[in-house]
């Protein structure tokens, strides 16, 4: 749901068949081309009126439950879409298309932030439209906040961006190269400490959550629709990747990194620099390049030592 603090709709409705004509993309047969859209969202727990994105069979899975009105799809799973009576709009690349129609679809908007009067905020810092920040949040010196609902409690350090948009490109069917517009969210709970030179970007489409008592050290990245449940410490130059989910009490050690769409289970700890490539089970503790089981990664350096004495 496009959240009316950050954004706004161009307009109430505009048909799937009028906006196939805007994107010079061929409309649905028949009076599927009459179907309304509204906004774009991603396509697990949409609802009527949102137009979504399927790309590949791997994300089959947002079917489940979606009622989205439109989505733009690869033919090939044209038909699987239309199973879950959701209009399916056919091209090659259905991301580029759906960041078109969100450029058509929305646009920013200019509603007064609501800021705590007992916040502690340095004048240097900007605060966008629509920023809502609660009682006894402290943030430093040259920080940037913009679509973002901050709770009670947090301590934001200086120079670091909150609801800044990520870091997405998608390429066109003649190569052209066209940036992602973001129009989620940065949802921060209460008691949340981050540091200095942090930079935690707002959701493409829906949030970025970072839940009550997370302690993240200075210059880490969180991207965009990434969540982090309770209680999560993150050392300083960690790095995630887009829509990771990180449990709780999960800790994670200095340069420790993820691939995108990562899971890592509740209570799991992360050396230093690991690289995560695969999901993380609950509880584990996993090291290396590509990380793994830390006891396997020990073996394993310990069996490179001795072949090397060899």
């Amino acid at each position: 749901m496009i959240d009316p603090r950050f954004y706004r709709l161009r307009s109430q409705t505009m048909t799937v068949s009028e906006l196939c004509a805007r994107l010079d993309l061929a409309a649905p047969d028949g009076s599927f081309g009459e179907t309304p859209v509204l906004q774009p969202a991603a396509l697990a727990g949409s609802v009527s009126g949102d137009l979504a994105f399927l790309e590949s069979k791997r994300h089959l899975a947002s079917l489940e439950g979606a009622g989205a009105s439109a989505c733009f799809v690869k033919p090939a799973l044209a038909d699987t879409v239309a199973q879950k009576n959701i209009v399916p709009i056919q091209t090659e690349v259905p991301k580029y298309h759906l960041a078109r129609a969100t450029m058509l679809l929305v646009s920013d908007n200019t509603i007064e932030s609501d800021i705590s009067a007992k916040a502690d905020i340095h004048p240097t810092v900007h605060i966008g439209p629509g920023v809502v920040i609660g009682d006894d949040v402290r943030i430093g010196p040259h920080s940037v906040v913009t679509n973002a609902v901050i709770g009670r409690g947090v301590t934001i350090g200086a120079c670091t961006v909150i609801g800044g948009e990520g870091f997405g490109v998608v390429v066109g069917p003649d190569g052209d190269m066209l940036p992602v517009p973001h129009v989620g969210r940065v949802m921060i709970g209460e008691n949340v400490r981050i540091g200095s030179n942090v930079c935690v970007d707002r959701g493409q489409l829906g949030d970025t959550r970072i839940s009550d008592g997370c302690q993240i050290d200075n210059l880490v990245q969180i991207a965009h629709n990434c969540v982090l449940e309770q209680g999560c410490i993150l050392a300083g130059r960690v790095g995630l990747s887009g829509s990771c989910h990180i449990g709780t009490g999960v800790m994670m050690g200095g340069s420790a990194g993820l691939a995108d769409h990562i899971t890592v289970g509740d209570g799991a700890r992360l050396a230093a620099f690991a690289g995560v490539m695969h999901d993380v089970p609950a509880g584990e503790t996993w090291s290396g390049i590509p990380a793994m089981p830390i006891r396997d990664h020990m073996k394993i350096v310990a069996q490179s030592k001795r072949s090397i004495r060899k």
